[in-house]
Parts: structure tokens; C-alpha cells; sequence
């Protein structure tokens, strides 16, 4: 694990763990890595000065401190930004990825078993529902609007968070 600092081009600095540096650019680049202060995705590592302390001086500060354990880092989800990452205690943090992975893998056997109807989703439900179409599992893109009238039309569709595949 690596820890960044981190600013936003609104100059909300906070900090991120990531696996390597190529982790934070796949994130940075996907837009999936946001500002925890304002929700903006133009991130980009902060000048931070290099921690020099030695093992040793670490485990002294560490045992100076009344009551102090060394702190377990937890391990950041897909879109973890660094309030998050930092945030979590490991149980939560643990349960994230076990839910990140299932997502994962209904996404995949969405995609496996079910045609990609991009932005016609709502055209191409209502046919199926109005039996203009042969039955048959669709996914898409549907806007706010159209996802209300296709429930004003008792046409059933489930929303579902879509993770990019690249994280």
C-alpha cells in the first residue's frame, strides 16, 4: 500500500492509499477517484515530503503515546476516496470489497446473459413489455425522466450502480 496526498482543483487537500502508483492513475484517469469535500474528479498527488523515520523511531513514538496501538490500514474499495479509505474500520472495509466483488460479478453475468441496449433501454422495454419484442434480459441507459414513466407505465425495471471495468 502506498499513501498519497492529494489536492482537488478546487485546493481540498486530503490523503489515499493505493496499491501502487499505477492503482491511483487507473483511478485518476477513470474518474472514479473523487474529492471527498466537493465531489470533484480532477485529482492529482500533492508535494509530499518523504517519511524517513526508521522502524525503530516508529515503534517508539508509537510506544510513547498512552494508549497507542498501531493503527490497521484498511484496505480501499473501488471508489474509496482517501476520507473513506481512512474512515473505514477493517471489518467495514472488508465487507465494501466482499459487496464491490459481488457487483462485480453480477455485472459480468449481466453482461454474459443480457444485450446491451444502450440509450434506447426505455424504447426497448416498452416493446418487450408491450409485446412488440420477443422476452429477453436488456440493460442501458435510461434517464430519470424515462425511468418515471416507465414506472407511471407498471413497466418493472431495476436500477443498478454500474462499476467501470477497468477498476
Amino acid at each position: 500500500m502506498i499513501k498519497y496526498q492529494l489536492i482537488c482543483d478546487q485546493a481540498h487537500e486530503f490523503e489515499g492509499w493505493f496499491g501502487d502508483s499505477a492503482g491511483f492513475e487507473t483511478q485518476r484517469d477513470s474518474g472514479f477517484l473523487t474529492c471527498p469535500v466537493c465531489g470533484s474528479a480532477e485529482v492529482r498527488r500533492a508535494l509530499m515530503a518523504p517519511n524517513l523515520a526508521s522502524p525503530k523511531t516508529r515503534k517508539t513514538d508509537l510506544a510513547e503515546q498512552p494508549g497507542a496501538q498501531p493503527a490497521e490500514q484498511p484496505a480501499p474499495g473501488p471508489r474509496a476516496t482517501a476520507a473513506a479509505a481512512t474512515a473505514l474500520p477493517p471489518a467495514a472495509a472488508q465487507k465494501m470489497q466482499a459487496l464491490m466483488t459481488q457487483m462485480r460479478e453480477l455485472q459480468t453475468k449481466i453482461r454474459a446473459e443480457c444485450r446491451d441496449v444502450g440509450d434506447d433501454f426505455a424504447d426497448e422495454a416498452r416493446k418487450i413489455h408491450y409485446g412488440e419484442a420477443e422476452p429477453e434480459g436488456i440493460y442501458g441507459h435510461a434517464t430519470p425522466d424515462e425511468r418515471e414513466a416507465l414506472d407511471e407505465e407498471g413497466i418493472e425495471i431495476l436500477d443498478i450502480p454500474w462499476l467501470p471495468k477497468d477498476n
